[in-house]
């Protein structure tokens, strides 16, 4: 049986330990691959995932990391079979001078009061994980650093418009969102539910930007069961294929 591989591309500032609950739930189902990823421009940073990606692969991504999965899925679409996406944007920034801005800060040496800040903002406060979810985002930030910080930033601020991309999107895709997601309101998910063919849209309570942190039983329940749906589908079409 061919080995199916889940390439996972954290959010800004994220490395594998956000999908640490997730990775070792389903390595019954997949072989999960966490890649960290920082360069100058989203072109740049979906080669690099290309480069060091299988052949085919289902593709996850969260917020700065969805954006990318998004910009991989679009440079090359027959390689990546399923998309989990969550918390992104795929149209322009909405707040560019507030991002130019954090960057010039953290140039400045303000890199971890800046990372204090968006441990508050990426997490519900009333959650029933919200500490250990902030103490994890603290973490790994500290671990990656300003310079990933200001590479994926630049990266994100000038990605390109995927908006018109998203219903040439084939594959069977989860979008999956905190409710009470501030960065990246539901919206977000609503609009591209309703674009992407082949798109199911899950929305979780008392959640906000970093879903597999501050939900995570929840989080990997509708992986899995969107594993069960990706792995129907390629039989389906493996059945197609004998029979036509």
């Amino acid at each position: 049986m061919r080995v199916r591989y889940l390439v996972l591309l954290p959010a800004m500032l994220c490395d594998e330990e956000l999908y640490r609950v997730q990775i070792e739930a389903v390595r019954d189902l997949v072989a999960p691959l966490p890649l960290i990823v920082a360069e100058a421009s989203m072109a740049e940073a979906a080669a690099a995932v290309v480069r060091r990606a299988p052949a085919q692969f289902l593709l996850a991504g969260t917020s700065y990391g969805a954006n990318l999965a998004l910009e991989v899925a679009a440079r090359a679409p027959a390689r990546v079979t399923g998309l989990w996406l969550m918390g992104c944007n795929p149209g322009p920034d909405d707040d560019p001078e507030g991002g130019r801005r954090l960057t010039e800060r953290v140039r400045a040496g303000e890199f971890d009061v800046v990372v204090e800040e968006l441990a508050e903002r990426v997490v519900y406060a009333r959650g029933s994980n919200a500490q250990a979810a902030r103490s994890a985002f603290q973490r790994m930030a500290r671990r990656l650093g300003a310079g990933v910080f200001e590479r994926q930033s630049a990266s994100l601020l000038g990605r390109p418009d995927r908006r018109d991309d998203l219903r040439r999107t084939s594959c069977p895709t989860l979008l999956l969102w905190g409710r009470d997601d501030t960065l990246s309101p539901v919206t977000h998910g609503t609009m591209m539910a309703a674009r992407i063919t082949r798109a199911r849209l899950v929305v979780v309570d008392d959640c906000g930007h970093l879903p597999t942190l501050e939900q995570p039983e929840l989080v990997t329940a509708a992986l899995r069961d969107w594993l069960g749906e990706v792995s129907a589908n390629v039989r389906r079409r493996g059945d197609d294929d004998e029979h036509a």
